[in-house]
């Protein structure tokens, strides 16, 4: 009804759905623009993403360890040389107390069979897994160990780190380094290195005393031929060295308390030795432990007349593993 001087506009049921067609019409044009437009950058994570499948495929590898096939000619002599510490990663409970990761670094000349002795090492201990990185620089493929190592908390595993030197290549220049990949690798082997159900053992060819890739490993094998160990250069200073006589002083004692006993040398005499050769407070302790582990199984092994001795020769070895020589 119209009234005067009000005009009145009706809109029509016609009018109405045209109106509401056309709008549908314009949010789905709207809808198809938005997505061609989003559809390259997916294209693009898509294929970034299968590339980086691919390249954690062909930088790692999860197999049973009995499949490896270790040959050693004239490698027999290490093998029985680091007994302890396959059998402290294959006996954890029996080591329960000593603060010493399930890590080892292997140094060797280049086809000296490293690996062979690390394949070797596992299947001695009793690991049931192994997992292989060989590009320890490819940030996936550690984080999809990380997570292996997670979810197999039930196995024994063995992590091994082929040619890890490479990463620390401490003659390339500092922004040639990732330093992200090497902050990743620290603490993934921090992390699982204090696993009773993990074994972490890497190889290089060459090792600076001192540089991070030597803070990483407390344990190291040195293979014959092995001469590429640069040693460090520079004396402590009086009043640091000081302060590594009370952390060897501690840790002698705490070793003491925990039923380990010196044998045929001093407090002192140890101490003097230890200091002769570590650089620092981690290094002490690593010594002093190394020392407890062999200790601990030769009592197991039925050597030092029902003592856990360390004698001098036990920290001679121990010397050797946590310095290289």
């Amino acid at each position: 009804m119209v009234g005067a001087g009000v005009v009145e506009f009706g809109v029509q049921d016609g009018d109405t759905n045209f109106v509401k067609l056309a709008t549908d019409q314009v949010l789905v044009l709207a809808t198809v623009v938005a997505a061609a437009a989003a559809l390259p950058p997916l294209i693009e994570f898509v294929i970034d993403w299968r590339k980086r499948r691919e390249r954690v495929a062909l930088s790692m590898d999860d197999e049973a360890v009995g499949t490896k096939v270790s040959h050693l000619a004239g490698l027999d002599h290490v093998l029985a040389d680091i007994a302890d510490l396959v059998d402290r990663a294959k006996h954890p409970a029996a080591y329960h107390d000593l603060k010493l990761g399930n890590e080892m670094l292997i140094i060797g000349p280049h086809l000296s069979g490293k690996k062979s002795l690390a394949w070797r090492v596992a299947q001695l201990a009793g690991m049931t897994r192994l997992i292989t990185i060989y590009n320890p620089r490819n940030s996936d493929a550690l984080a999809k160990a990380k997570t292996l190592l997670r979810r197999k908390s039930d196995e024994k595993i063995a992590l091994l780190l082929p040619s890890l030197d490479q990463v620390f290549e401490s003659e390339s220049p500092q922004s040639d380094r990732d330093e992200e990949v090497e902050a990743e690798l620290d603490a993934l082997i921090e992390t699982v290195a204090n696993r009773p159900n993990v074994l972490v053992i890497a190889t290089a060819s060459k090792l600076t005393e001192g540089d991070d890739l030597d803070n990483l490993f407390g344990m190291k094998v040195v293979l014959p031929g092995a001469a590429a160990i640069v040693r460090r250069s520079g004396a402590l200073s009086t009043e640091y060295k000081a302060v590594l006589r009370e952390v060897a002083t501690y840790y002698l004692k705490r070793a003491s308390e925990a039923g380990c006993s010196l044998v045929g040398l001093t407090p002192a005499e140890a101490i003097e030795r230890i200091l002769s050769r570590a650089g620092n407070a981690a290094e002490v302790e690593d010594i002093v432990e190394a020392a407890r582990t062999t200790a601990i199984y030769n009592h197991r092994a039925g050597v030092g007349g029902g003592q856990v001795a360390i004698s001098q020769e036990v920290l001679e070895k121990a010397v050797r593993r946590v310095m290289g020589a």
